[in-house]
């Protein structure tokens, strides 16, 4: 169902635009503004040790980038946006989360009137349900200074509720709508994995076997290591192949686009194949799929990934310039690591196809399922773990305890989408510095599930 279908459009008392629809009830009521906001300091997001070095960048990391300037309406920058380096540093991983809160499921079908009735107060009835959960998104990310934010929650497989709120452009001309798509950062590797895994179900290329020659040839790099050209599937997937950080070559403009950036990656050759998060691992996994294939990266992931699962509209995106139905968010003008990030980082994609996409990795609900049984349990467990503990496995990352999904994060983004385990998967998509730790987005649905009455006991 168009998750468009019967919304409602209001200004809300923050002065924010929400528009929200509930798949299993189309009058669902509103967003209105939240009194509780989640104002915390930010926590400084914690880091996993890096045993290897890896390769150095290369000194073209600091040339100056090519790309223009945006040509529409700038986002005006919030005076607390992350730095270069504050980006990078958030851009990795953390393994912790709340404590799992258990969630009353038989609540989320019935129509806000139903939920626990309404609060008398002073200013009149309290929004309840759905409306409480919004106002308190919306009040917790958009008074901090976001332009715009959106949400999606399905239960056994269905979206039983979407939401937006703020500004789809720079001028605040536009409300933000429920499947309006926003840069997702690092949840793309997610689709580049399912994408990577199913050719090797179909014994195209084997998990362990070695193809990084197969991406320098490709590539047309000479000289490769040993080394480089030994590295497997699985170490890509596990960011395990000994790639260095790279910054330079995806954050600060030295590098024009993936491909160069894997060129430069491949020969400056790689370290130990211990855990090190790169972007480099998934740039050169994206070039790897066009190899393998002969088509490009995003073909073969809307080939073999989205159009099975009914999405369309989801892009490889350049840094400046939204399209219709996206959410524009700031840039420093000159950068292009959108370009340069490519299969690790550059799709724009809307909360409801972050979900379906996290369902399509859950066995237990109907629908078409991208993976069997036994490479999924390969995606869920972490480096040298096993299956379901906290850690990183192959483009997922892993809570313990049945939960996983994955973050993303740069400059002006913040998503996060999460399987809890019970029945219950949700996505959260921010353009805006806030929260500058990524993670807590977990934190702030958690608390926007306790002011709908959802959480059980």
């Amino acid at each position: 169902m168009d998750q468009r279908t019967g919304c409602v459009l209001i200004v809300v008392a923050l002065g924010v635009a929400a528009c929200t629809t509930a798949a299993a009830d189309d009058s669902s009521t509103p967003a209105t503004a939240s009194s509780v906001a989640d104002t915390d300091d930010d926590q400084s997001p914690s880091t996993e040790p890096t045993p290897d070095a890896g390769a150095p960048d290369s000194a073209v990391a600091e040339a100056p980038a090519t790309t223009p300037g945006p040509s529409t309406i700038p986002i005006v920058p919030a005076a607390d946006a992350l730095s270069i380096e504050e980006e990078i540093a958030a851009d990795e991983p953390t393994f912790e989360v709340e404590p799992l809160a258990p969630l009353n499921l038989d609540v989320f079908a019935v129509d806000d009137a139903g939920i626990g009735g309404t609060t008398p107060a002073a200013t009149g009835p309290q929004p309840t349900g759905w409306a409480a959960f919004d106002a308190s998104l919306a009040d917790a990310l958009i008074r901090n200074g976001n332009t715009a934010a959106s949400v999606a929650v399905s239960i056994g497989g269905d979206i039983v509720h979407s939401a937006a709120f703020g500004w789809r452009t720079g001028d605040l001309s536009e409300p933000a709508e429920p499947g309006d798509r926003f840069r997702v950062a690092s949840i793309s590797k997610t689709l580049t994995s399912i994408a990577l895994l199913q050719l090797v179900e179909e014994r195209v290329v084997g998990l362990d076997e070695p193809v990084g020659g197969l991406v320098a040839g490709w590539l047309d790099v000479g000289n490769t290591s040993a080394a480089v050209r030994a590295i497997t599937v699985r170490q890509l997937l596990t960011h395990t192949s000994g790639f260095g950080k790279y910054d330079g070559v995806f954050f600060r403009g030295g590098s024009t686009d993936c491909r160069q950036a894997a060129t430069i990656g491949l020969g400056s050759g790689v370290g130990g194949r211990s855990y090190r998060y790169s972007n480099m691992n998934y740039c050169v996994a994206g070039v790897l799929l066009e190899a393998l294939t002969g088509k490009s990266y995003e073909s073969v992931v809307y080939e073999q990934v989205l159009t099975p699962l009914g999405l369309f509209g989801l892009r490889l995106a350049p840094t400046f310039d939204p399209g219709p139905d996206e959410v524009a968010h700031y840039s420093t003008p000159g950068r292009n690591y959108m370009e340069t990030l490519g299969a690790a980082g550059a799709w724009l994609a809307a909360p409801d196809d972050l979900v379906t996409v996290m369902n399509s990795l859950d066995l237990s609900t109907p629908g078409w399922k991208p993976l069997e049984l036994d490479t999924l349990r390969e995606m869920r467990t972490p480096v040298n773990g096993l299956f379901d503990q906290r850690g990183y496995g192959m483009g997922l990352i892993l809570y313990g305890a049945g939960r996983f999904g994955h973050t993303g994060t740069i400059e002006s983004t913040h998503a996060m989408m999460v399987n809890r385990g019970d029945g219950v998967i949700w996505a959260i998509t921010v353009a805006g510095p806030y929260p500058g730790d990524t993670p807590r987005l977990e934190s702030i649905i958690n608390r926007a599930f306790e002011a709908g009455g959802f959480i059980a006991g």
